[in-house]
């Protein structure tokens, strides 16, 4: 029996064969065939210049933290030496000159573009030494989350061994919906079949209550067939579309305040009998959920254009309310019904037209709207004397108007505030510093030596 000869363990990569090269972060980061030339950020670009700073910053020492060899001595390409086949030309060399035996270097090159709003198109690309691999990963992230993202996709992208292409099968997926792992598909499938659930109920017991039939026997599996229904198609349509988070809240939005809209308007015009305002309640509902859909088709949703939705009905409902009570004259008799009804569907229509041409993110959204409800309260707070005593219709109007023209300056007021500002080129940026001094401040020649000269003054840079 022969045995088997032993085999040697596999050495330790040498020193060479860890070096890396980090690029300066380029810009544009995106594919489409009509774009700028690949360049560093200029100072005059404001922003985009700081981000790509801090990224180069974060990437460079994340590499050495990962036990690579940082090559300080490239400082990039020229403009003329930045597209593929050059990256793979510098990895199958570790340094400018290069030979036959050289073991190569790997090369990394980040790519940082704005995508609107207070978001960027993030692309990381890594060249593995002697390899005619590009790795990629491209994001969609926010402004203060670029350092962040580009740290965890470069990572990702060092950590898979070379020569071996990344696992396809299915992954789980991170909080944020796109991290390291693709995302799953149809990630708003839960929102959409819960809310398509409670309508296709909601449907149900309309249906019922406008047949003139309070049976429970009838309601009850009314209700079951309804909500079955609402659940099956919701899960029909994510099966068959990717629906994201930001998708399905949207859809939800547009359901429920169409669904508003409609019980107000039938409130509004008396409606007889009661029970077929639940009718007009289902009619907005389905006019509101195809608005949604229509817009979904000209591109996905986020969660900024959801609430931008809600945001837009909320605000209408409010204005509409307003402008009936101005027109009446009068806010204890009469509730706004009418007013509201409209306010709703004309605010829903303007917040879903808008979500389709701007991309602003939920927080700025949230904040312009309590910056509305809190000019709202302001101005109610200061015409308030106005229906304390001897209210008439011309203060009551002033009342309104006043609560109204509250809303607008504080939603404006927020919209400004939560700007995105241009970060200052650090070029331009000017240090202003002065410090007090006192005491010996030079000295004169006499006959006994050198007298001190005292005094006060001021140095520093201004």
């Amino acid at each position: 029996m022969t045995a088997e000869p032993e085999v040697p363990p596999t050495p330790e990569p040498r020193a060479a064969e860890k070096s890396i090269v980090v690029w300066p972060t380029l810009t544009p980061a995106g594919d489409d065939a009509g774009q700028a030339a690949l360049h560093k950020a200029s100072p005059s670009e404001g922003t985009l210049a700081a981000r790509s700073q801090e990224l180069d910053v974060t990437l460079r020492d994340a590499v050495q933290d990962l036990g690579f060899t940082l090559d300080v001595a490239d400082q990039g390409p020229t403009l003329s030496r930045t597209r593929d086949l050059d990256l793979i030309e510098r990895a199958g060399k570790s340094s400018a000159r290069g030979g036959p035996l050289d073991p190569g270097t790997w090369v990394v090159s980040a790519r940082l573009e704005p995508s609107g709003g207070d978001t960027f198109l993030l692309r990381i690309v890594a060249v593995p030494p002697k390899s005619k691999q590009l790795r990629v990963r491209v994001e969609k992230v926010a402004s203060a989350d670029v350092s962040v993202r580009g740290l965890v996709l470069l990572r990702d992208l060092l950590s898979t061994p070379t020569g071996l292409a990344p696992d396809t099968g299915p992954k789980p997926q991170d909080s944020n919906g796109s991290g390291l792992m693709p995302p799953l598909r149809s990630p708003g499938r839960a929102v959409l079949a819960a809310n398509a659930a409670l309508f296709g109920a909601f449907t149900a017991y309309s249906v019922q209550r406008a047949s003139g039939s309070e049976d429970p026997r009838l309601l009850y599996p009314l209700l079951t067939l309804g909500t079955g229904i609402g659940l099956g198609g919701a899960l029909l349509v994510a099966e068959e579309w990717d629906v994201g988070t930001g998708d399905a809240w949207t859809l939800a939005g547009a359901g429920w305040w169409g669904a508003a809209a409609g019980v107000f308007l039938a409130n509004g015009r008396h409606v007889q009998p009661l029970t077929d305002r639940y009718a007009w309640g289902v009619g907005g509902g389905l006019i509101g959920l195809s608005l949604g859909t229509l817009a979904l088709t000209r591109g996905k949703a986020d969660e900024g254009d959801a609430v931008l939705v809600t945001s837009g009905a909320s605000l209408g409902l409010g204005f509409g309310a307003l402008a009936e009570f101005f027109y009446v004259g009068d806010i204890e008799s009469r509730t706004p019904y009418t007013g509201a009804g409209y306010g709703t569907a004309i605010g829903l229509a303007a917040g879903g037209t808008l979500a389709t041409l701007v991309q602003v993110s939920a927080s700025r959204v949230m904040l312009v709207d309590l910056g509305a409800g809190l000019g709202a309260a302001a101005g109610a707070a200061v015409a308030s004397p106005l229906v304390f005593e001897d209210v008439t219709h011309e203060k009551t109007r002033g009342f309104i108007g006043a609560t109204a023209g509250g809303l607008l300056l504080g939603g404006s007021i927020a919209w400004f505030l939560t700007r995105e500002r241009a970060e200052k080129p650090a070029a331009e940026a000017r240090d202003f510093h002065v410090t007090p001094f006192g005491g010996t401040v030079g000295s004169s020649v006499s006959r006994e030596g050198n007298v001190p000269a005292y005094g006060l003054g001021l140095r520093g840079t201004w």
